[in-house]
């Protein structure tokens, strides 16, 4: 397996050196990690939309628009905002993406996905531990994400969620039985974890050469620093490499440029732990790193501490979780750019938006349980190509989307739980 991913990481490297071969040059502007910002731009392909709950039902439902940060040494570089529609004390938040660099100098779209999910379980354990009164010293979740690319450069490119590796580690000295019912209750809750392992309903279209451009165009800029802060707390940053208690942690793959596979197989580990804020009991600290080369391990924080006073510490685990899988999707645009670039397809320029309407049933009682109930997709392309080559621009890189397909196919997910060390379901 080693061997193979060092082989496969060949084509990552191609298609940065070929992005890089544009010989552009930009006057820089300096982003965020993670920023709060005052006003979301509202989506400019559909209006935006807030559920309203039933019979003790939450709804948290996330926007995000993403754009590419024009960058001649980055070329998959990019920014985002991402806010739950309809919560006032929510804020908006602005994040960047880069990968390929080196250095990094922002998460990849899968950090962000891998951590949002990992962060989202731990919620829900958290909450069950509340819901049935459970004394619990300590509780961490980490996971592993298994991604692969096939069909490299050719016109069947595709890209896949594998399977899910998440486990739930605890420390208490509550009996096994009650940990184990633990388990299935924060599990049946977890929405995002149902997103993943079952099919879920897309409205997706592609609007090539709408009137969103006018002001929109991509702007350049550069990423100065891993650290963001807000309100005198670190919110990023990058940080050691990760030692994790149930995962091994494989070596970082290595490029081999001397030999090309037509798949690309790799995994991204991650870390969900709390915090320890009293004012924040949902604050968690995340750690999270791509296991190939010149991809740092970094450290998030998240904050689901909904219902609680004053003002939220960091993005939710559900805007992580969504703004990583528009990030995801706007690198997949990025490599097919130039892919179609050399089939004599010009594209200018290409966003994405998303609504992610996630669910959680019966809130706060033992019957809870969690739903991604609809995603709504929008591919935006500028270009003066023919209107079909345009549109198959975006289908195929939507079709190389390892988070979109994770979210609408079912992945395989396995969850366990250990007690005080040892796996006991």
């Amino acid at each position: 397996m080693k061997t193979k991913m060092m082989k496969n990481l060949r084509a990552i490297a191609m298609l940065t050196a070929l992005l890089l071969s544009t010989g552009a040059t930009y006057a820089q502007e300096n982003y965020s990690v993670i920023k709060r910002v005052d006003n979301f731009n509202q989506p400019t392909t559909f209006y935006p939309t807030k559920a309203t709950p039933v019979n003790g039902a939450i709804n948290e439902n996330v926007v995000t628009s993403a754009k590419r940060i024009l960058n001649n040494e980055k070329p998959f570089l990019k920014k985002g905002v991402v806010k739950t529609v309809g919560e006032e004390n929510l804020s908006a938040w602005q994040m960047t993406s880069d990968e390929g660099g080196n250095p990094q100098s922002a998460p990849n779209p899968l950090t962000y996905f891998t951590v949002g999910a990992a962060s989202d379980l731990l919620t829900q354990v958290e909450r069950c531990i509340q819901i049935m009164g459970l004394e619990v010293e300590d509780v961490k979740v980490e996971t592993e994400f298994f991604y692969r690319w096939s069909d490299i450069m050719t016109d069947e490119w595709s890209g896949f969620t594998d399977k899910v590796v998440t486990n739930i580690v605890v420390k208490s000295k509550e009996p096994v039985e009650k940990i184990k019912e633990l388990k299935k209750m924060a599990v049946r809750a977890w929405s995002i974890g149902e997103s993943l392992a079952n099919k879920t309903p897309i409205n997706k279209a592609n609007i090539i050469n709408g009137d969103e451009w006018d002001g929109e165009a991509a702007q350049a800029g550069q990423i100065p620093s891993p650290v963001s802060t807000d309100n005198g707390r670190t919110i990023s940053n990058t940080t050691a490499p990760l030692k994790l208690e149930t995962i091994v942690v494989k070596e970082d793959a290595k490029l081999n440029m001397n030999d090309l596979s037509n798949d690309l197989i790799f995994s991204e580990v991650g870390i969900a732990e709390s915090a320890h804020d009293a004012k924040r009991p949902y604050l968690h600290k995340l750690r999270a790193k791509s296991l190939t080369a010149h991809y740092e391990t970094w450290e998030l924080y998240s904050d689901d501490s909904r219902g609680y006073e004053g003002a939220i510490a960091a993005p939710t685990s559900r805007e992580y979780f969504t703004l990583g899988t528009s990030f995801c999707l706007m690198s997949q645009l990025t490599a097919n750019f130039k892919y179609f670039a050399k089939k004599g397809v010009k594209i200018d320029d290409f966003g994405v938006e998303h609504q992610f309407n996630y669910r959680e049933n019966n809130f706060m009682t033992p019957t809870m349980t969690g739903e991604m109930t609809d995603v709504v997709t929008r591919i935006l392309v500028k270009s003066d190509a023919d209107k079909d080559l345009a549109n198959e621009f975006a289908v195929q890189s939507l079709r190389c989307c390892f988070a979109g397909d994770g979210i609408v196919y079912e992945t395989p997910v396995e969850t366990s739980i250990y007690l005080n060390g040892k796996l006991i379901n």
